[in-house]
Parts: structure tokens; C-alpha cells; sequence
């Protein structure tokens, strides 16, 4: 069996909140307007990258708990594959979208990363959370690519320990709050260039303020955000990484793909009655015309 990518990480038991007044303040109960149940985290990219048609599964134990059967039903209903070992307890986390930002309560067991399933299934490229699990890197043949992400729980980790290197990673992904922790910085753009020093590219997101991306040798690169309206921001940050990588296994460079990045996560996060969010390639191709600023065509390659 062989697949373009494998999202080599716990998929999450999502509920969603949406229509918040507020947060709620501890001892108080707040109404929301909707709840929205939907597999999360590694899921959200796969599904993303599925829509964009790459063939792509999750590598992942699989819970035997009843958050775990819940979700694999929701996998299998959104058809996402999920490959992996039993386990007892599944990561699951509530959001609370809330004027275009989000809050998230989570529990999230630690899960192991089966490197000799992921080299069975010859991916083009791996999608992990950092840090590096032990011997991924040594695991896989040198052309696939390897992505890395991380969350608030990975930030931490990652200050816990010595400076972890980069360098046989194709692209690493965080939001601006990620970047800053992580960094020390407090802008964007010196944020990424710093932890580019770690020998990777560094794709920062800005929320309604695009992105930014910084590679070892220095060069910079920015994208504008989109205007959009939504009824939450919860896995904004799982689409623009699927369509960069679409967009970079593709061929495209980093500014194009930076732009269909920011475009395809936008133009998923504004569908109209979307549950599991990202645009068929067909839905987003005729969304995304014209470009945001004309700078790349989406008719050719990948």
C-alpha cells in the first residue's frame, strides 16, 4: 500500500460550541446556538487533504473507549482512514469559538508513533506533531518530506527540553500565539526568522492577517489574510497546512503556496453549513477566482 501522505498523529474528538456570547466565567453556564461534533487535530488535515485529492490517511492508535468508537464512526463517515492500534483513551477537545478566535478545554493521552507502519505505507510526505518522535527521521527513505506542527501542549514540551534542530524538516507550521511562546519574540516575522535558525522553514499564521514564512538562508515571504465572515475559526490552522503541502508537493513555491494556503483555509472556513470544514479542489478552484492578488493559477499541477 502506498499513499501521498500520512498524518502521523491523534485525531481528536472535536465538539464545537458555536454562537458564544462569552466565555464562561467559572460557576457560571453560558448558552451557545450550536453544537457541532466532528473529528479534530490530524483528522482535520487529512480530511483537507482528501478533499484537495491527495490520498491521505491518519497513522494513529485507535481508542477503544466510547470517545474512540464515536470517532471512528465520524471517520469513517467523513472517509478518512484511520490506521492503527487499539488503545484505552482518546484525545477529545471542546472549542469555544468566540469573535474569530477560539478557546479550547482538551485532554489529550499520549500516543505513540508507529515509524515502521508509516515506512510500510512509502508516503510522499509525513505530517507529525513535534517534537520528533524517536527515530522518525532515521525511519524514512530521504525524499519523502516531513512536516512538523505543533499546539499549546507541544510548545510546552518543546520549552522543557534543549533546542530541538529542524533541519530534516520541510516545513514547520505554527499560529503567531505558538510562534511567540516559542520564540521569545512578539512579531511575527522575527519570530519565524528566529526559529528558522533551527535549520527548517518556519510558516507562522496570522489569523485574519495571512501568513508569514522564514527559511534558514534568511529569505522572508508574507501573504495577506482574506476578509471572510464564519461561524468559527476551529482548525483553521489544520486546512492552511493541508494546502500548503498540496501546494508544495505540487511544485508551487513558497509564495504561491503561502497564498493558496491562506485562500483555501478562508474560502473553507466561510462555507455556508460546512460540519467537517475544506473545499473540494473543484468548490475551491472556482472560489478562489479571482486570486487574491493575482499572483498564481490554480488550473495547473497537483
Amino acid at each position: 500500500m502506498t499513499v501521498d501522505v500520512v498524518c502521523a498523529g491523534a485525531p481528536f474528538l472535536d465538539l464545537v460550541f458555536r454562537g458564544l456570547d462569552r466565555i464562561p466565567m467559572a460557576g457560571e453556564e453560558v448558552l451557545a446556538q450550536d453544537l457541532v461534533i466532528v473529528p479534530g487535530a490530524m483528522a482535520n488535515v487529512a480530511f483537507a487533504l482528501r478533499q484537495l485529492e491527495l490520498d491521505a490517511v491518519v497513522c494513529a492508535p485507535i481508542g477503544t473507549d466510547p470517545a474512540g468508537r464515536f470517532l471512528k464512526q465520524l471517520m469513517d463517515d467523513a472517509g478518512i482512514p484511520w490506521l492503527g492500534e487499539p488503545t484505552t483513551t482518546t484525545p477529545v477537545s471542546v472549542g469555544l469559538p468566540l469573535d474569530g478566535e477560539r478557546a479550547f478545554v482538551t485532554v489529550h493521552p499520549t500516543a505513540t508513533i508507529d515509524v515502521d507502519a508509516i515506512a510500510r505505507l512509502r508516503p510522499r510526505a509525513v505530517v507529525v506533531n513535534l517534537p520528533l518522535p524517536p527515530r522518525l527521521q532515521e525511519g524514512l527513505p530521504d525524499q519523502q518530506h516531513l512536516y512538523g506542527v505543533v499546539g499549546d501542549p507541544q510548545v510546552a514540551i518543546l520549552l522543557d527540553r534543549p533546542v530541538e534542530r529542524w533541519a530534516g524538516l520541510r516545513a514547520v507550521f505554527l499560529n503567531e500565539r505558538e510562534a511567540f511562546h516559542l520564540s521569545s519574540r512578539s512579531d511575527a516575522s522575527d519570530a519565524a526568522r528566529q526559529l528558522a535558525d533551527r535549520g527548517s522553514l518556519v510558516v507562522v499564521t496570522r489569523a485574519a492577517r495571512g501568513a508569514v514564512a522564514a527559511s534558514p538562508d534568511g529569505r522572508v515571504a508574507e501573504t495577506p489574510g482574506i476578509p471572510i465572515v464564519a461561524l468559527d475559526t476551529v482548525g483553521a490552522g489544520d486546512l492552511f497546512t493541508a494546502a500548503f503541502i498540496w501546494a508544495d508537493l505540487a511544485g508551487r513555491s513558497l509564495e504561491e503556496s503561502l497564498d493558496i494556503a491562506t485562500a483555501y483555509a478562508s474560502h473553507s472556513l466561510a462555507a455556508p453549513g460546512a460540519r467537517q470544514k475544506g473545499l473540494s479542489r473543484a468548490a475551491f478552484l472556482d472560489a478562489a477566482r479571482p486570486t487574491p492578488n493575482g499572483s498564481w493559477m490554480l488550473e495547473v499541477r497537483g
